[in-house]
């Protein structure tokens, strides 16, 4: 492993993970990426996911496919003090990032999926190209698509789209929509990539419309999800609807304001 993080829970998770993968996947394996909170120090367990990217020679054979369901069913079973649960990530042959098709997998948080395509978005792949960290194997960032103003563009507007079609509140993962708001807002004025939980604290101190104070709120449930039983969480998330609408109509304001950045 490159980095020895704080959190030796995570350290633990890693090394299992990397060691069962190569059992697993053999030859097949060229190299093991994680991104997002986990390299933030800002993974919230019982909230978030720990997010990886597996790397493969050649398309998933049946056996392989079979093999890594059961190794997930496993790790959401045992290991009850590791964070082996929250991981979510894709097994991505080479030709699948190169924009072919074939046959991957995808660690979901509502299960696992065979896909013919990669589904990554794109600012996700994105960000794995430009702030992911190689685990294990061999450096593939070169092979990693550039993304291009106009897709980022894209996968923006319809981010916008999306959250005004289905943002509601009354869930804990509303709270979602305004921290990737945030982050996102933080990305076109700066071109810096937070975590949620630095998106939160950013967005409290530089956004200027009223929607921003409920990120206060939001971070704090998503460091602790038991708050959600505590009425004054529940009820405030039952009011979100047209806090979520706001903050859209702020994105949109800032991608309109920002394309030269784009």
């Amino acid at each position: 492993m490159i980095k020895d993080f704080q959190d030796e829970k995570l350290n633990q998770t890693l090394s299992l993970f990397l060691k069962d993968m190569q059992l697993i996947l053999n030859g097949q394996l060229i190299s093991v990426y994680i991104y997002g909170s986990a390299l933030y120090n800002d993974l919230c367990p019982g909230y978030g996911d720990l997010d990886f990217l597996v790397i493969l020679r050649n398309d998933l054979a049946s056996c392989e496919v079979e093999k890594l369901i059961k190794q997930r069913i496993f790790y959401r079973t045992e290991y009850p003090d590791l964070y082996n649960y929250m991981l979510e990530g894709a097994f991505l042959p080479l030709r699948l990032i190169q924009g072919e098709t074939g046959r991957a997998l995808w660690w979901g948080s509502k299960g696992e999926k065979v896909w013919e395509e990669n589904q990554l978005d794109k600012f996700t792949m994105y960000t794995i190209k430009n702030h992911g960290l190689l685990l294990f194997g061999e450096s593939q960032y070169h092979m990693l698509p550039l993304i291009s103003k106009e897709e980022i563009n894209q996968f923006l507007i319809d981010f916008v789209s999306c959250m005004r079609e289905h943002g509601k509140g009354g869930s804990i993962h509303s709270i979602d929509w305004l921290l990737l708001t945030s982050k996102f807002m933080c990305w076109l004025s700066s071109g810096e990539i937070l975590s949620k939980s630095q998106a939160a604290d950013w967005g409290l101190k530089h956004l200027k419309n009223s929607w921003k104070e409920h990120l206060l709120k939001s971070k704090e449930l998503r460091k602790d999800t038991s708050k959600v039983r505590m009425p004054e969480y529940s009820e405030w998330l039952n009011k979100l609807d047209s806090v979520i609408i706001e903050a859209s109509n702020d994105l949109d304001e800032q991608l309109r304001e920002s394309r030269n950045f784009l």
